[in-house]
This record gives structure tokens, C-alpha cells and sequence, in this order.
């Protein structure tokens, strides 16, 4: 294993985690959350943690606990969804001529996202593309959804056109939250109805001429992975086509920690010695190790050697800082 400096040095200290090339500077990133969401939602803010992901740039809306029956095309379901739009056109209106993702929280990262999301960004430049999403791969009745798209995953950029196109999709999701007969429901409704999709067009033209296309599939993870785990940059946790028919969030939770294995050994680790950190990197190092902290103080495991040996190294790193 290699070391800080490229040494093989058994007694240099390092930190583990995932770290591919950065290749630019990252995304905002904008979600919304709840409290019946819970336990999906702490996939979705491990993996960025465990990614390095700048904390700065994390921006959650949580909406607490939200009124029962929680679920699919529940009230409660279409408030949250209502929220998410009235988000991202806030944020468009706020953030004029900047790129940001928008996720559903039901989704773990994995180690390519930190530098397809830049290739994403230059082809979205190159192509003068407003937005780009994941393609719809449900397995309810999917010769009736050719070309549709995701809601829960999509880059945008802020811009005149994105502004009134989501304002559009607000508006209707609000008069008519369609929640019933064949899917899509709600706000994935409207989205695709303004998308306009046209077979095999590129770049795709939608509602006020925006601009927009699809990621290759083998870039995400639809349910279980097959060849994806080599190439993923996210995994759309609980969106299988059993979690779209009944709610059985205790079933997702083993499929998503499955998943996240099978990607760990196509995408390992890498070693990175603390000493080349910078000020910001050191930061996020600290932030990150003390959460593990508090989770092993609250646990019965022992501690681990080598992470007690890392957080002492880490500490005088801070303090060398410091002086």
C-alpha cells in the first residue's frame, strides 16, 4: 500500500477513504429530507462524507417529521415532492448563471462521482445543455415510457429557460399532483410532459427551449448492479420496481448495503497520508474523523488501532498547524 510522500513506510500514518482524481471544482449539491426517511437518508449523507464531499457545499432542507400515512402517493409523499420543486426554483432564482445538482435523498454516491460530475459539467458546456438527467429504467410497464426521465437525479444549469420550465412544473404538479392510474406520478409527470421527448434527437428540446439529455446508463445503479459497479458514480438506493408497488423500506436497506459492497470492491480505497492535506482538506479530515468518534464512543466495539494511531496524527498535524 502506498504512502504520504510515496514511501512504504508500515509506521507512516494514514487515512482511508475514497478519493478519485478531482478534476475541477465539485457541484453544489441541493436535497430535501424527512424524518420517515431517515434511515436512506444517512446513505445518502455517509457516502458523501466518506467521498470528501466539501460540507459548504451540501445543502439539505429537512422538513422534519411530516404527517402519517407515510409512503408512495401518499399526502405526505406529494407535500415533500411539492417542496423540492418550490426548492430548485429557488435556487435557480438565486444562483443565475451556476451549475447544481439536485438529488432525491434516497441515493449513495460512490467514488466516480467526483469526477464524472466534472465530464457531466464539460459536456454540458461543450453541448450548451440546460440539464441533464438519469433515464426512467422501472420495470412498470416500460414500453409505455419510452424516453422518460428520472426526477430524483439531474443536473442544472440556472438560467432564464430552467427558471420558467420549473416554475411550469410547480404550477402543474399543484393544480393537478397526479397520483393515480398508470405512472409517472406528480412531479415526474409534469417534468416529462414539459421534456417533450423526441426519439433518438440530440440535444433534446423541451418547454421554453431547454436543452437537455440523458447519462449513460452504466454511469448509475438502477435497483441491484450488474456491470455498473465498475463505472457507477451513484446508486438510486430504493427505487426498485417492488419500492415503487408497496412501501418496504426494511427490504431496501440490506439491497442498498449489498450494493454498496459490490461497488467497494470494484472501487477500493485509497491510502492518502494526512501530511499533504490542505487547510480545507484538513478541516473536512477533522470533521469526518470526529463523527467516527462519536459513533465508536456510542458503540460497544473496541477501537481500532490504526484509527486511534490516524486521529492521533491527525491531532498533532492540527496542533503543528497551529503553532
Amino acid at each position: 500500500m502506498a504512502t504520504a510522500g510515496g514511501r512504504e513506510d508500515a509506521e507512516v500514518d494514514e487515512v482511508l477513504e475514497w478519493i478519485p482524481e478531482r478534476r475541477g471544482e465539485v457541484l453544489p449539491i441541493l436535497a430535501v429530507t424527512s424524518a420517515n426517511y431517515k434511515q436512506v437518508f444517512s446513505f445518502w449523507e455517509s457516502s458523501l462524507r466518506t467521498l470528501g464531499y466539501p460540507r459548504h457545499k451540501i445543502h439539505v432542507v429537512d422538513l422534519g417529521e411530516l404527517p402519517g400515512p407515510h409512503g408512495y402517493c401518499t399526502d405526505s409523499w406529494r407535500f415533500a415532492i411539492d417542496r423540492q420543486l418550490q426548492e430548485v426554483v429557488s435556487w435557480i432564482g438565486n444562483h443565475f448563471d451556476e451549475y447544481f445538482i439536485h438529488t432525491d435523498t434516497d441515493i449513495q454516491f460512490f467514488p466516480h462521482f467526483m469526477h464524472l460530475q466534472c465530464e457531466w459539467l464539460k459536456w454540458m458546456k461543450e453541448e450548451g445543455l440546460d440539464m441533464i438527467f438519469m433515464r426512467e429504467r422501472t420495470e412498470v410497464i416500460p414500453d409505455l415510457r419510452c424516453g422518460e426521465v428520472n426526477a430524483g437525479f439531474c443536473l442544472l444549469h440556472c438560467n432564464s429557460r430552467t427558471r420558467c420550465f420549473w416554475q411550469k412544473v410547480l404550477q402543474e404538479e399543484q393544480a393537478f399532483p397526479k397520483m393515480d392510474g398508470y405512472p409517472p406520478y406528480t412531479d415526474q409527470f409534469h417534468l416529462n410532459r414539459g421534456l417533450q421527448h423526441r426519439l433518438g434527437a440530440f440535444p433534446q428540446e423541451g418547454a421554453f427551449g431547454v436543452r437537455w439529455a440523458t447519462i449513460p446508463d452504466f454511469q448509475c445503479i438502477w435497483g441491484m448492479p450488474s456491470d455498473e459497479v465498475n463505472s457507477a458514480a451513484f446508486h438510486h438506493a430504493v427505487n426498485t420496481q417492488v419500492h415503487l408497488l408497496r412501501d418496504c423500506l426494511r427490504d431496501c436497506i440490506p439491497a442498498t448495503l449489498s450494493v454498496r459492497e459490490k461497488v467497494r470492491l470494484q472501487q477500493p480505497l485509497v491510502a492518502r497520508g494526512l501530511s499533504g492535506l490542505s487547510g480545507i482538506e484538513l478541516q473536512e479530515q477533522i470533521h469526518r474523523l470526529a463523527d467516527a468518534v462519536a459513533g465508536l464512543r456510542g458503540s460497544k466495539q473496541q477501537w481500532n488501532p490504526s484509527d486511534v494511531k490516524a486521529i492521533r496524527r491527525l491531532l498533532q498535524e492540527v496542533e503543528d498547524k497551529l503553532l
